[in-house]
């Protein structure tokens, strides 16, 4: 529908007045509090900085829960991204960080299924046991989600210790008036071993272990009981090696390891397990409020398939080699209250996928595969201790003057924090 000069006018007016808002009201805020605070960012500073492993954010947390003590007094969280309901989105969650004592930081997480970090125990079911069980159609275990993470950081001088501990279960029992019910149940364990510190005044160090546990269990009230588990194991460490002037040197190494059991009746097989390594090797640079980081990585996949009951097939493997895998980001602030951030990740990688031949032999393809190349933009809005940061719509640089009329979303995800 064609809009008339008045409505194109009284537009345009609404779009001068809320900008001119944002900068009355950012200049209202920095009036009264110009001190400067680092304790900001979370998933979307990271993304619009080329999923950037080499650079200190509170998204840390989710998997190193030392650096509660980094982001201590500290309520955070994701807004998430939109999934095409205008009354939901993806990947939210919210947490805080509390400093009980000079030395004590509790914290804690509370998050969905749709967790955006798979490296962490607030990620719910990443091996999909109840997926796996609920594969029998009489069985109907309930799916897990809101997972809570309780957190806590220990200052001992030169380091920092952490724990995390997480816990979510379902249940649906029917129970008739008469003979045997159906009992479907699921629950998650995770912890979380961490640390962060010097070393040396050149050389610091943050390192983290983590063990999460799901499993799903359907008991008929007659016939066989069904139960699958999984064991995960995550270890991940980063050093900080200050430089000449103002680079640091960033050398990251990640290990993964998963396995699991299906069991029905008396017959088990092993689930699909998994293995991952990378190392990586970072060069940050940092002036004022400029930060720029990035570099190359290595990483080896696998993942090992058995065959399932009665059925005679050799093992199976596929694997994959990712080299180089870029990851660059900057960061830069336009004003007191504005951030810019840009970012580019690439990668190349060899791809090996193994298929029966017969029962006893594979045959197996070897290709080479590339991550597409993508240029990723972002901003933070800083009003005093609170700050939004969002990826920005790459279409919001092509769309120019139909930003107006609607014809693009401007934002992709947003992540929130205030710091007191």
């Amino acid at each position: 529908m064609k809009l008339s000069k008045v409505q194109l006018f009284t537009k345009a007016l609404v779009v001068l007045s809320l900008i001119s808002f944002v900068f009355i009201f950012s200049s209202s805020v920095f009036a009264q509090d110009g001190v400067k605070d680092n304790r900001y960012g979370g998933y979307a500073r990271l993304y619009s900085m080329g999923d950037n492993p080499y650079i200190v954010d509170p998204d840390n947390i989710k998997y190193n829960s030392a650096y509660s003590s980094v982001y201590s007094n500290f309520f955070w969280g994701d807004i998430g991204g939109n999934n095409g309901n205008p009354e939901d989105g993806f990947g939210q969650f919210v947490g805080f960080n509390y400093q009980v004592s000079k030395v004590f930081t509790l914290g804690a997480l509370l998050t969905r299924n749709d967790f955006l970090s798979s490296s962490s125990i607030a990620y719910l079911d990443p091996n999909n046991v109840v997926g796996i069980v609920n594969s029998n159609p009489a069985a109907d275990v309930v799916p897990l989600n809101n997972n809570f993470t309780l957190l806590g950081s220990y200052n001992l001088g030169d380091f920092t210790v952490g724990l995390g501990v997480s816990y979510a279960s379902t249940t649906n029992d029917f129970k008739p008036a008469t003979g045997n019910g159906d009992k479907n149940s699921a629950s998650q364990f995770g912890i979380n071993l961490s640390t962060i510190g010097k070393i040396s005044s050149s050389f610091s160090l943050a390192a983290a272990f983590s063990l999460s546990m799901p499993s799903a269990t359907y008991t008929p009230g007659t016939g066989d009981k069904e139960e699958a588990s999984a064991t995960n194991l995550m270890f991940n460490a980063r050093g900080f090696f200050k430089l000449c002037g103002k680079f640091s040197l960033v050398p990251t190494v990640k290990f993964y390891n998963s396995t699991g059991t299906y069991i029905v009746g008396s017959n088990s097989t092993d689930l699909p397990s998994f293995m991952g390594l990378g190392v990586g090797a970072g060069l940050v640079y940092q002036s004022g409020s400029l930060l720029i980081s990035g570099g190359p990585a290595f990483m080896y996949e696998s993942q090992t398939t058995s065959p399932i009951f009665g059925v005679v097939s050799p093992e199976l493997t596929d694997s994959r080699i990712v080299f180089p895998a870029w990851n660059l980001g900057a960061e830069w602030q336009f004003t007191e209250w504005l951030v810019g951030r840009a970012g580019y990740v690439a990668s190349t990688f060899s791809l090996t996928n193994q298929s029966a031949a017969s029962a006893t032999q594979v045959d197996e393809n070897t290709r080479t595969a590339f991550g597409q190349g993508d240029v990723r933009l972002g901003v933070g809005f800083r009003f005093g201790g609170f700050t939004l940061d969002a990826t920005v719509n790459d279409d919001v640089l092509r769309q120019g003057f139909n930003l107006i009329g609607g014809g693009v979303s401007s934002f992709a995800y947003l992540s929130g924090s205030f710091a007191f």
